[in-house]
């Protein structure tokens, strides 16, 4: 926020009251003799017929200020007038709604009391003392609301701005750093609903997205996770694993499915909505729900959904787990031909498509077993995870050559197995 220097003018005016000794005080004033000012202030202030005269007010909260700001005080003795001094320019505004004295003074003394506030606060913050810096600033933005909403310009031509947005961002950091999550959540939502795009401000964003997710507020959620992907469209992706973790949550089989496949039409270039889709198909395929139920368009389904995956963002997962599939797939033909007993011409060949089709299901997930190694081999480290899927998809790949005869890439992948059983 940019800082301004603002000349303290006490306002000029004639002086009619019933006691001489304003008057007197006023003269100090005009000799800057603040502290002599303020004793005799105090003083006079004590008689509560006094006490009803607006200009004292005035006086005080220009006083008061005035001394908030040497830079002798002691920082607790700044804070104690700068309070007073706030108060002080209210009750003055209450008492006379016209506020002769601080138009004539173009709200100078208010003015400084934002930015005597605003010091502090910046002082405690640098010093790590984050709570009190907080209500420094909780304080700025009271001023900078008050002076906003009475429409009190400053002197030059300076005036506030609707938001407060240096103010308002110190409170939302402050308020997080403190644990204090629904403050924090108020101050977010001041940035965004102000249209505040910066780089920076995405925090706020995020942070409003993840508590009406949380809350399962549909209409406050879709209104930021809209701000966000228009603000911020290099986080697309992220935006969107949220809106897909969002409308899929407590779904579960046809439902969740349905949902899903909605998704692929609003979000067709998003791995995400590809990939969980399949992974939710193929689990529910080898589950105990699944038994009973025609999956047969299922199983079609899911390596259409992993290779689409695959299209946008080749991945070890998704690579890994299509080549699975069809592993899997293999020995369910295997299964079948089993099943077939009988020695009769149409029993054997029965027999042998459910085998061709084991050898055809191992053939189709070769390349994305091969694909698979190969991102597994690029990895600088590996989790105890990474080092079993390693091993599990050498030996898948390895076992189709052998079916297929390749004595080349059997030693191949000979070799490599021996090298992955060290990692």
């Amino acid at each position: 926020m940019k800082k301004y220097v603002i000349l303290l003018i006490l306002a000029v005016a004639s002086l009619y009251g019933r006691s001489q000794s304003l008057e007197t005080i006023k003269i100090m004033i005009d000799l800057t003799q603040y502290d002599k000012a303020k004793d005799a202030l105090d003083k006079f202030m004590s008689d509560p017929k006094n006490a009803t005269d607006p200009k004292a007010w005035y006086y005080k909260a220009f006083v008061y200020s005035a001394l908030a700001r040497q830079a002798t005080k002691p920082f607790a003795e700044s804070k104690s007038l700068n309070e007073v001094s706030y108060a002080a320019l209210k009750k003055y505004a209450e008492m006379d709604p016209k506020m002769p004295l601080t138009k004539e003074e173009n709200n100078s003394t208010l003015y400084n009391v934002y930015y005597s506030f605003y010091d502090l606060g910046v002082k405690r913050y640098n010093e790590k003392n984050f709570p009190e810096s907080y209500d420094f600033f909780k304080t700025t933005l009271e001023v900078h609301d008050y002076a906003f909403t009475k429409k009190l310009d400053g002197p030059n031509g300076l005036k506030f701005s609707a938001h407060d947005t240096d103010v308002v961002w110190n409170l939302a950091v402050l308020a997080n750093e403190l644990k204090k999550k629904d403050e924090a959540a108020a101050y977010y939502k001041k940035i965004a609903d102000a249209g505040l795009k910066d780089a920076k401000y995405a925090e706020a964003y995020d942070e409003l997205i993840k508590k009406y997710k949380r809350e399962n507020n549909k209409e406050l959620f879709e209104k930021y996770i809209t701000l966000a992907k228009n603000y911020y469209p290099v986080d697309k992706i992220y935006w969107e694993s949220n809106e897909i973790e969002f409308v899929t949550k407590g779904l579960e089989k046809e439902e969740l499915f349905k949902k899903y496949e909605e998704l692929t039409l609003s979000h067709p270039d998003n791995y995400m909505v590809f990939f969980n889709y399949g992974l939710e198909l193929d689990r529910y395929i080898i589950s105990a729900d699944a038994k009973g139920s025609d999956i047969t368009a299922y199983k079609k389904k899911v390596p259409e959904l992993f290779k689409k995956a695959i299209s946008i963002n080749s991945t070890i997962d998704a690579n890994m787990l299509l080549t699975n599939f069809y592993y899997n797939a293999s020995f369910d033909y295997i299964d079948e031909a089993n099943k077939i007993k009988g020695t009769k011409p149409d029993d054997v060949k029965k027999r042998n498509e459910q085998l061709a089709l084991s050898k055809a299901a191992l053939n189709m997930g070769l390349p994305y077993g091969e694909e698979t190694v190969k991102l597994f081999a690029g990895l600088k480290q590996y989790k105890m995870s990474d080092k079993v899927n390693y091993k599990q998809v050498v030996d898948i790949v390895l076992k189709t050559y052998k079916q297929n005869g390749n004595a080349a890439k059997v030693a191949e992948f000979e070799k490599l197995k021996a090298e992955v059983e060290k990692l």
